[in-house]
C-alpha cells in the first residue's frame, strides 16, 4: 500500500510507484470520482494533432466508403466505440492497481 498527504489546497502526491506502473508523468491528465469510500483515479490519455491529422484521414475513407450512413449514426457508433475502450483501459488499470 502506498500512502500520499494530503497538502495545501488539497493536492496529493501520487506515489513514485503507482505512477510508475501507470505511465504517469508531470503534465498528464488523470479523472477522479468518488466510488464508495475510495477515491478513484483513472489516467487520461491526451490526443496530439498528429492523433487527430490520422483520425481524420481514417474518416474521409470510411465516408467515401460509406456515404449512404448518416452523420448521427456515424457519432453514434464513435461514441460506443470510445466508450468501450475507455472501460477496458479502466478494467486493466484496474487490474494492475488493487485497492486495499
Amino acid at each position: 500500500m502506498a500512502v500520499a498527504k494530503i497538502l495545501e489546497h488539497g493536492q496529493i502526491t501520487i506515489p513514485k510507484q503507482i505512477r510508475e506502473s501507470l505511465g504517469l508523468k508531470r503534465g498528464d491528465i488523470v479523472d477522479t470520482r468518488v466510488e464508495g469510500d475510495c477515491v478513484v483515479i483513472t489516467p487520461k490519455k491526451s490526443v496530439t494533432s498528429e492523433d487527430w491529422e490520422k483520425l481524420l484521414q481514417v474518416m474521409d475513407t470510411v465516408h467515401d466508403q460509406n456515404r449512404d450512413i448518416s452523420e448521427k449514426e456515424v457519432y453514434q457508433d464513435v461514441q460506443r466505440a470510445v466508450t468501450e475502450l475507455r472501460q477496458e483501459d479502466y478494467d486493466k488499470q484496474k487490474e494492475t492497481v488493487r485497492r486495499p
